[in-house]
């Protein structure tokens, strides 16, 4: 893999040719050649024509019949999440069937330098039990010092019992403010906490991590976190859960060159720390790190079943969720960051939690329209009357279409077949106007793009249901959510998101056209090459080619 190089020092040429370049711009353009100069696209064309442009200089690379398309962008993940977890055990059901197996996985972790041992990924769906973990099944592991185990989720966890010391929980603590303690029948904390404690335990513990390593080792984990993107075809990506900690990081790495993705970083609300005080509003930064949204939660989640629905789920008929802001004060607080200059995002999955952002967002978009574009994270339980609004206010959507493959067996059972049917309703969205995003939620699921635009061709459950037949998009609309439409919603739209002259080099090589296989394959389609402002990020052994 050549050097990445973000200030280029030589300016080289290269001309690919023998490929099928989608370009994506605004008439669809599909060429066979792709001129680019260090970091910047020279000219789109015919091979010929363009290697006679070129200078003499320049390195010729045929591509062999390959694909191109512009490099994919992950609107929605958790970038420094998924350095962060690196150092803990994978507990996700490829790695953990059962109770046991997560047992012997947590026994083995060392406790990082937070002083906990972390595992994650795990989802009481797909264990072999049937249930979450207890604090006691953590114990029987982990006997000594702080373990947390994160959900799959990310909205909820489980503690040992040296956890819930550490966090000065007992049997007569109340239940947290917008969040719970699960206990058993005789009262006593099970070790399961659900949302805001959840979501604060894995900041506080990530933030205290990364603090706690020396320079060359955060340094370590991006580069990691980086790679795991660029092997999946992902040039620039919004993370989805910054502090000012995880942001330092970040600009050191940037400073360091060892950036491969090109970040927007969304702060938390409550993490923001003083940015609004200094002038630093949303587009500040550079071409590699960016500030983006300010994030909100507005309810809890739909695989951990405290996303705020109305009506109540299915299988419990008294649990609407968990409904974390009043549209009042998340309109006024909203106000205060929108008049600041900052894009806003907010997580809401259930009909409840949609209405109350959309009803926010709606005192901040004028007559002008949505200019700072802002967004609903996630959008799962969308219902007719929610579209329409979100139609009317302009309200970008972003959202993952590969939950409906890892996750959709949940959601059928915790919405029932009718309600399922309006679930990410992406179809529908787009044909309102509404500008729909994609992204993974990483380290949720996989955050490979191609899995993404498959669901949300197909929408195919594990079990092989259809979630929203009528939801299913076609080729080209479902890479646009991963390219022109994702780079929309990040006000990157001029450097990136397409293939066009004078924008930057970032492309992704594939073995195979995604707008002409079979929908069901295109997930399968080899990642041969990630390219970056001109350098490779990413690129298969064999293709020689690409390495030169």
């Amino acid at each position: 893999m050549a050097p990445l190089r973000h200030n280029g020092a030589a300016v080289h040429d290269v001309v690919y040719t023998g490929a099928t370049v989608v370009t994506m711009d605004e008439r669809r353009t599909i060429a066979r050649g792709i001129w680019t100069r260090g970091d910047t696209i020279v000219a789109i064309g015919d091979p010929e024509d363009l290697m006679r442009e070129a200078p003499s200089s320049a390195s010729i690379r045929d591509l062999e019949g390959a694909t191109i398309l512009p490099g994919f962008i992950d609107a929605h993940c958790h970038f420094a999440l998924l350095a962060y977890l690196q150092s803990g055990a994978d507990c996700s059901s490829r790695s953990a069937p059962d109770i046991p197996r997560i047992q012997q996985l947590l026994a083995l972790a060392a406790p990082g330098p937070e002083g906990w041992v972390t595992g994650s990924g795990y989802s009481e769906s797909t264990l072999a039990e049937g249930r979450h973990p207890t604090r006691w099944d953590l114990d029987k592991a982990v006997p000594d010092v702080p373990c947390v185990l994160y959900h799959a989720s990310l909205h909820a966890c489980v503690v040992n019992s040296a956890g819930l010391i550490e966090l000065g929980l007992h049997r007569d603590s109340p239940d947290a403010r917008n969040g719970r303690y699960e206990r058993d029948l005789d009262g006593r904390l099970t070790g399961l906490i659900l949302e805001q404690p959840a979501l604060d335990l894995w900041a506080r513990n990530m933030e205290r991590h990364f603090a706690a390593l020396d320079a060359d080792r955060r340094l370590d984990l991006v580069r990691a976190a980086g790679a795991q993107l660029s092997e999946l075809g992902i040039t620039s990506c919004a993370d989805a859960s910054i502090d000012p900690t995880t942001f330092q990081v970040l600009r050191q790495a940037e400073d360091a060159g060892a950036l491969s993705v090109r970040i927007t970083a969304m702060f938390m609300n409550n993490r923001a720390g003083g940015i609004r005080t200094v002038g630093m509003g949303s587009g500040f930064g550079s071409a590699w790190l960016k500030i983006g949204a300010i994030k909100y939660w507005a309810d809890g989640g739909m695989s951990s079943r405290t996303a705020a629905v109305d009506p109540a789920y299915a299988h419990s008929p008294d649990d609407r969720g968990l409904l974390i802001w009043a549209a009042e004060s998340l309109g006024k607080s909203v106000r205060a960051w929108d008049d600041a200059g900052f894009q806003v995002a907010i997580h809401a999955q259930g009909e409840r939690a949609i209405e109350v952002a959309l009803l926010a967002l709606s005192g901040v978009i004028g007559r002008e329209g949505n200019t700072r574009r802002h967004r609903i994270e996630h959008g799962g339980a969308f219902r007719a009357d929610l579209q329409e609004q979100a139609a009317r206010l302009g309200v970008c959507v972003v959202s993952q279409p590969g939950f409906l493959s890892v996750l959709g067996d949940g959601f059928h059972e915790a919405f029932g077949s009718e309600r399922s049917e309006y679930l990410y309703p992406f179809a529908s969205l787009l044909q309102m106007g509404v500008v729909v995003a994609g992204s993974s939620d990483a380290p949720v699921i996989s955050a490979s793009p191609l899995l993404g635009i498959r669901d949300a061709m197909v929408r195919r459950t594990v079990e092989g249901r259809v979630i929203g037949m009528g939801e299913r998009l076609d080729p080209t609309q479902a890479v646009e959510l991963y390219t022109r439409n994702a780079a929309y919603v990040l006000g990157v739209e001029d450097r990136v998101g397409t293939l066009e002259p004078g924008k930057a080099a970032d492309f992704v090589v594939l073995a195979d056209n995604p707008l002409r296989v079979s929908p069901e394959t295109v997930a399968d389609i080899p990642i041969l090459a990630t390219i970056v402002g001109g350098n490779n990020t990413y690129a298969r052994p064999l293709r020689a080619l690409m390495t030169a």
